[in-house]
């Protein structure tokens, strides 16, 4: 039996894709949640019942932690930033008695906007950050490029891995009932977003994108995560082609996209360019999955994996928007989405975790 506590403010959606692909990897796992935020259930409607006990920590976490630890008896502490300060708390309770996990979906130094969660920033996020990194027994990042900015900075465990943020092929819709990719011209463009709005100026404040979108001729349908703010209700006023739809379940969500021709998974990189060059973000894989090409601009690791695996566009600024999208045959980039998308998927990839990082831990357990 193998018992994995999973650490973290509130699970993200790869959290509940962890849990399916370790579930079926790992056929004696017991898994925990310890959080303060929401659970998966109330943040996305379902995914609680994957994990045999959740436990809620307080703001200052390290008493309460330390119970459940006793309580829970893990074998792994697998834990994911942001915050780092859960990773530290981790260390501070457990550190040389459990292997730590750091698991780096969202990378402090290279923001230049607050991480928004509704919690109290903490009072010196760098040296948490050096801390969850040098401190714990192994590291995990989203992207290669990710990897190399943390190795610029700081001393890397030597147990460590790369695993996107792939999608769920147990939500996709099966291949044969894709509709067939539309034929260019037949009819306005369909775009799809899906995922978070802000209108704080970081990269999920969309608005002047889905602008030059919707004026371009295309029609533009967003997915919002949260019910959107008014400053989208607005747009999708002034712009008759852009509609905001109601936030939908994953898999409910996951069954409507097919009905598009190409997903958005650009950002607004003004003020993270930084962060945003090592995000490989799940909507990108998801789009695949569902059959979709993906529409995107310069950030580093997402281009570089759309133009290697020839899965969608490339967009240099949001100038040139208008024209790709009215001279691009999408229908080829659809058909190649189709044919990768069984390798973007957490089922098919979760041995990446299992093997370079869960069974070396164990191992140095067992024989420490």
């Amino acid at each position: 039996m193998t018992r994995v506590l999973f650490v973290q403010r509130q699970p993200c959606i790869k959290t509940l894709k962890y849990a399916v692909g370790l579930r079926q990897a790992i056929p004696d796992l017991v898994l925990g949640f310890a959080y303060q935020g929401m659970t998966l259930g109330e943040l996305y409607g379902n995914g609680d019942e994957l994990f045999d006990g959740w436990f809620k920590l307080p703001v200052e976490p390290e008493a309460r932690l330390a119970e459940i630890i006793d309580e829970f008896r893990p074998d792994l502490l697998h834990n994911h930033n942001l915050p780092d300060v859960l990773t530290v708390a981790c260390q501070d309770v457990a550190g040389g008695r459990i292997p730590i996990i750091h698991d780096v979906h969202d990378f402090q130094s290279l923001r230049k906007t607050p991480y928004e969660d509704g919690f109290p920033d903490p009072p010196d996020p760098i040296a948490a950050e050096k801390a969850a990194v040098e401190l714990s027994d192994a590291l995990v990042t989203v992207s290669d490029r990710l990897m190399t900015e943390i190795r610029a900075r700081y001393d890397v465990p030597a147990i460590n891995t790369v695993f996107p943020n792939y999608a769920l092929a147990r939500d996709l819709p099966a291949l044969e009932d894709l509709p067939e990719p539309m034929t260019k011209g037949e009819r306005p463009l369909r775009v799809v977003y899906q995922g978070t709005l802000s209108v704080a100026h970081g990269h999920y404040d969309l608005r002047e994108i889905f602008a030059a979108i919707a004026g371009s001729g295309a029609e533009l349908h967003v997915f919002p995560g949260r019910a959107p703010m008014p400053e989208y209700v607005e747009l999708a006023e002034a712009f008759p082609s852009l509609t905001l739809h109601r936030t939908l379940p994953s898999t409910q969500l996951l069954a409507t996209l097919p009905q598009f021709d190409v997903g958005w998974a650009g950002f607004n990189d003004r003020l993270n360019d930084a962060h945003l060059a090592t995000v490989l973000p799940n909507k990108a894989f998801e789009y695949v999955g569902c059959g979709l090409p993906i529409l995107t601009m310069e950030h580093d690791a997402l281009a570089r994996w759309v133009r290697a695996d020839g899965v969608g566009v490339v967009v240099g600024s949001l100038e040139e928007l208008p024209g790709v999208l009215a001279e691009t045959d999408f229908a080829p980039l659809a058909r190649r989405a189709r044919e990768v998308r069984d390798h973007v998927t957490i089922e098919g990839a979760v041995g990446t975790v299992v093997d370079n990082i869960y069974r070396p831990l164990l191992a140095a357990r067992v024989t420490g």
